[in-house]
């Protein structure tokens, strides 16, 4: 049984598993506002990014392009996203559909050190 219910709107929407994985990420905005974090999980969907400023007000569902940098401080390609949801100094990132594949898989190889 998967937990999720009309009976029972709290139950856990994700698709994916998160694992805590810590990783320098930028995340530029459409806007060009770019935010500079470190990652406290990743799924193959999304990641959950802390940052040193408090992120702003009005960011909820906010579209940008997410890179994380290797331990060699090595850019990945930019993954498109959106700000799924925003906390007192953490931002959850929802990487789009078209990119999940992708982003699994640099996820997968950062982790696995290939």
């Amino acid at each position: 049984m998967s937990g999720k219910s009309a009976n029972n709107p709290s139950s856990n929407q994700r698709v994916c598993d998160r694992i805590a994985m810590s990783r320098v990420m930028l995340l530029e905005l459409d806007n060009g506002e770019i935010l500079r974090g470190q990652s406290v999980d990743v799924s193959p969907r999304g990641a959950l990014m802390e940052t040193d400023i408090p992120p702003e007000d009005g960011l909820l569902g906010v579209a940008g392009t997410l890179f994380l940098i290797s331990k060699e401080g090595e850019f990945s390609i930019g993954y498109p996203c959106r700000v799924a949801r925003v906390g007192v100094s953490t931002i959850a990132l929802e990487v789009d559909k078209s990119a999940a594949a992708a982003f699994g898989n640099y996820m997968a190889k950062d982790l696995l050190g290939y």
